[in-house]
């Protein structure tokens, strides 16, 4: 997996924070950029989210719709299993990362990591 561009993020945070299926119009008025990229230069990376498997489409009239595929979430997890990925050692990197956490941070991560050492236990 590999980190969005820059014109990819931005589309696909427009479409992850509207929370339903989008136009390629509807996304380009939801992009804050200055300057404002062409209508074409959206579409072309939208159909390239699409084809990388990150947007759906479905044809709404004349248009079409391109709906997230995978949540802002599951994209962060994966960018965070790369980076672990290539770390020498991932577990100093997991150590150094939760040290780096605010204290709520680090306390969700314990109730997470608890739940999922019970769900482990109860398969």
């Amino acid at each position: 997996m590999t980190q969005f561009g820059e014109l990819e993020a931005a589309i696909m945070d427009a479409v992850w924070d509207a929370g339903k299926s989008l136009r390629v119009r509807e996304v380009l008025e939801r992009l804050d950029r200055d300057p404002e990229p062409a209508y074409n230069t959206v579409h072309t990376v939208t159909e390239i989210l699409y084809r990388k498997g990150w947007l759906s489409k479905e044809k709404d009239g004349r248009a079409y719709k391109y709906g997230a595929t995978k949540s802002r979430e599951e994209y962060v997890a994966g960018l965070m299993d790369e980076a672990l990925s290539v770390a020498g050692n991932r577990t100093a990197t997991l150590a150094r990362f939760v040290q780096q956490m605010q204290p709520g941070e680090a306390e969700e991560l314990h109730r997470l990591l608890g739940q999922a050492v019970a769900k482990e236990a109860s398969e």
